[in-house]
């Protein structure tokens, strides 16, 4: 038998692909003519499946002249490149989907209006996530997941919190900021000179921190729940003595696909992969008093820069941290004030000159 008929009758292949591979070995054992017929008939199949997706995402708000926009948009790429695509929307874009490469200008706008944000009629500014920067140019990647909506686009909802101290949790050692007292010291400058761990990431639950801190020493880092790929896991993250309400187990479970965090030229950017929103406060965000730093809300598919370099000068040591909470708000104008009454939240603890 050979490797690849191990390989196709193996349980490791969805369906679509195992057949993907069953057409590509019948391919070689084709003519010329017979080939042809049978590649149109397959890319017809796929065809038709992104068209019933499209369909299906903008619920709704569908808009039947799309389908003719995503036909002619299908058609004018390669097969392989419709199989990466209709692999990618079944997986919404599931950490680790390849870029999707084609030699063409403004297609990728087209995507993302098809399969990820049916509501605009004509696409915003996008930013790029810097996992695919690194695979290809920006005009050339159709991937949708590929892509974020920028919070100067977002409805978000900033609100400042009043001006008592945030009570925080003591299950650690802690400065007045909440900084971890044993963390690495400055390993990063501004201005792109990394020697190590840049970042700390600390997880909690409600005032209560959930396992060890996590070091960063790569530019970008996933935090989800049950991802396969490098970064903090939080499905693995277990505490035997904490017993998690309703609303906490919900929320947690809720996180799915979560955040990439990345550092980049101009700061530290947030990109929320999860399908809830996330609550971002920031001490160079803040605007007047910087002893009332703001929240920010940014909802999924949006990102986020949650610290500015060009700002960076005027925050103390001591305060270079990010808070994010999932799915609840925190402080006036909500329920919780504090963030330590969020259900799951992270604290960056950043180490940067």
């Amino acid at each position: 038998m050979t490797t690849l008929s191990v390989a196709m009758g193996s349980a490791l292949f969805p369906s679509i692909l195992l057949q993907f591979f069953r057409d590509l070995y019948r391919f070689t054992q084709c003519s010329n003519e017979q080939c042809g017929f049978m590649f149109r008939t397959r890319k017809s199949t796929l065809i038709k499946k992104l068209l019933s997706l499209q369909e299906s995402s903008a619920k709704n708000t569908y808009d039947p002249t799309s389908q003719g926009l995503a036909k002619v948009f299908l058609k004018d790429i390669g097969e392989i490149e419709v199989l990466q695509l209709l692999l990618t929307v079944l997986k919404e874009g599931a950490l680790g989907t390849t870029c999707i490469v084609v030699n063409s200008q403004d297609k990728h706008l087209t995507a993302c209006k098809l399969w990820r944000w049916p509501l605009y009629r004509t696409m915003p500014t996008l930013k790029r996530v810097p996992i695919c920067n690194d695979r290809c140019n920006e005009t050339e990647c159709l991937n949708p997941y590929h892509y974020f909506l920028t919070m100067s686009h977002s409805p978000s909802k900033t609100i400042r919190l009043d001006s008592s101290p945030v009570s925080l949790p003591i299950t650690r050692d802690l400065s007045d900021s909440g900084i971890c007292i044993d963390m690495c010291s400055d390993t990063f400058n501004t201005d792109g000179e990394s020697t190590g761990t840049w970042c700390n990431v600390a997880y909690w639950e409600h005032n209560q921190r959930i396992g060890a801190l996590h070091c960063v020493n790569d530019p970008i880092v996933a935090i989800a729940n049950n991802i396969s790929h490098s970064g903090l896991d939080l499905s693995k993250i277990a505490n035997d003595d904490v017993s998690r309400d309703e609303v906490t187990a919900r929320v947690r479970k809720h996180i799915g696909s979560g955040i990439l965090v990345s550092l980049e030229e101009d700061g530290i950017w947030l990109y929320n992969r999860s399908e809830i929103s996330i609550f971002v406060q920031s001490p160079t965000m803040s605007t007047g008093d910087k002893s009332r730093p703001q929240v920010h809300k940014v909802l999924p598919g949006y990102a986020l820069n949650s610290y500015h370099f060009a700002h960076h000068s005027t925050v103390s040591r001591t305060a270079r941290t990010i808070r994010l909470s999932f799915e609840k708000g925190w402080g006036p104008g909500y329920r919780r004030q504090y963030i330590t009454d969020a259900p799951c939240w992270l604290e960056l603890l950043l180490s940067i000159r």
